[in-house]
């Protein structure tokens, strides 16, 4: 049983160090990765590998990488200092463990392979606090941090003994952080039945992909675990960053060579065209009208959505809806209630490529006017189709056809139901372009029946 919990502390982008640094040297991308596995009582058979792909895949983006395998206390405290002696004031660090991890009065540890514990209160001074790990950084002072911990949630001390908590505690992300976890906060997730340990495996991956933002890489990483463990592992994370961060960075576009026309000659030079698959970049003052039509009585309205501001991860409407950076809802008024959804309710997991597949949970909380509060349980399948044209009020587009599922429970009630969705979304427009909305409860009574479309738009 493993675990990766992933602390982001994003600011400026920083350069690729040199690829040999003198141990004194300060480096502008240094990662310090420890794999331990040789645990008596416990043995894991991925950190060493682990270790290994991850210090290979940080090299190649750019990081001069300090590796122990198999540390001890002692070694993993000199490891840390030398860590945060060389973390240059404007670069990038990064802290990877792999290996058994625990918590203790909310308190998060990493055991090294010499840990004698044989009661609770002994793990303080038997392990290395995450707490001096955060500390380090802090002293530091550099804008880019990021902490990974692939960590085994279950007991490693077996019969020996029995920890009061399960798993790893949650840690609240400061600012300008993102914590994400491999499994939501107290549970356990898997070790994973090949070279590395699920999450690893999946994080390694989706890390060389150039050009991909941060968010995109984690949200990759959660589709791919959830799938592979059949949705009983389900990465969760909560932010507070505040400047955009990739591990690679995206390619230069080839300069296409110049068409020697009549017409070229007179028009205007063309910006290179948004692909339209990319995630949205939106903008205070974007704006988009949609005509929709109740397909149940045949009638229509017109609804308007307007950006008001776009602060950090979040977008706020001028309706009171706020999404996340990539059109997912985060919070939306509905009728005299208002609703909040943890993790955002999903509409969106970059990159849409066609045949991929996501399952995600989320938790709808809505209050009403006087106060009152009701839970809301729903699991989300996303399906990417592909690349369609539509014909909307707006014109002819070219979109790409997305299938959501959601299956809904409101808790200590009866009230549950199906919602399937068919979107086309356009990268450029920053939205769908085209919505089929069917709302059906348990006992088979349509609640929504609609289509939305297009109807015009203006991009800032």
């Amino acid at each position: 049983m493993r675990i990766a919990l992933i602390a982001i502390m994003l600011g400026l982008w920083a350069l690729p160090a040199p690829a040999q640094e003198a141990v004194s040297a300060k480096a502008r991308r240094l990662a310090l990765v420890i794999g331990n596995g040789a645990y008596k009582d416990a043995p894991l058979p991925n950190p060493a590998n682990d270790v290994d792909d991850m210090e290979k895949a940080l090299k190649e983006s750019g990081f001069t990488v300090i590796k122990r395998k198999n540390a001890t206390l002692k070694e993993m405290h000199l490891a840390l200092r030398e860590f945060g002696d060389r973390l240059d004031r404007q670069g990038t660090g990064v802290f990877y463990f792999a290996g058994h991890g625990m918590q203790v009065r909310g308190r998060n540890y990493l055991i090294p392979v010499d840990a004698d514990i044989q009661r609770e209160d002994e793990v303080a001074f038997a392990s290395m606090d995450l707490g001096a790990v955060m500390d380090k950084l802090d002293s530091a002072k550099n804008p880019v941090n990021i902490v990974i911990l692939d960590a085994c949630r279950n007991n490693p001390f077996g019969t020996k003994l029995q920890p009061t908590a399960k798993g790893l505690a949650q840690v609240e992300a400061p600012p300008g952080t993102l914590i994400a976890f491999a499994t939501a906060p107290g549970s356990t997730a898997a070790d994973g039945g090949a070279r590395n340990g699920l999450y690893t495996q999946h994080l390694v991956k989706h890390m060389e992909t150039p050009g991909a933002p941060v968010e995109e890489v984690f949200k990759a990483v959660r589709a791919g675990v959830r799938t592979d463990s059949k949705n009983l592992q389900i990465p969760w994370e909560t932010t507070s960053l505040e400047s955009a961060f990739m591990f690679r960075s995206a390619p230069k576009p080839a300069k296409a060579a110049p068409v020697k026309t009549a017409a070229a000659a007179t028009s205007a030079p063309r910006s290179v065209a948004k692909a339209v698959n990319a995630p949205p970049a939106f903008a205070a003052g974007d704006s988009w009208v949609y005509s929709i039509t109740n397909l149940a009585d045949g009638s229509e309205r017109r609804s308007e959505l307007r950006v008001k501001e776009v602060l950090g991860e979040e977008v706020r409407l001028s309706n009171g809806n706020v999404l996340d950076i990539y059109g997912n809802s985060v919070r939306q008024k509905r009728g005299n209630a208002v609703d909040t959804f943890t993790p955002p309710s999903p509409w969106f997991v970059f990159p849409l490529r066609p045949g991929n597949t996501s399952v995600i949970k989320t938790v709808q909380k809505s209050t009403n006017a006087e106060g009152r509060e009701w839970l809301t349980d729903s699991e989300v399948t996303l399906r990417v189709v592909g690349e369609e044209e539509v014909e909307v009020p707006a014109g002819k587009i070219r979109a790409i056809r997305i299938e959501r599922v959601a299956k809904w429970k409101q808790r200590d009630s009866e009230n549950g139901g199906v919602r399937t969705q068919t979107y086309w979304y356009n990268g450029p427009m920053k939205r769908l372009v085209l919505l089929e909305d069917k709302n059906v409860n348990l006992k088979g009574k349509m609640l929504v029946h609609e289509r939305h479309a297009l109807a015009s738009y203006d991009l800032k």
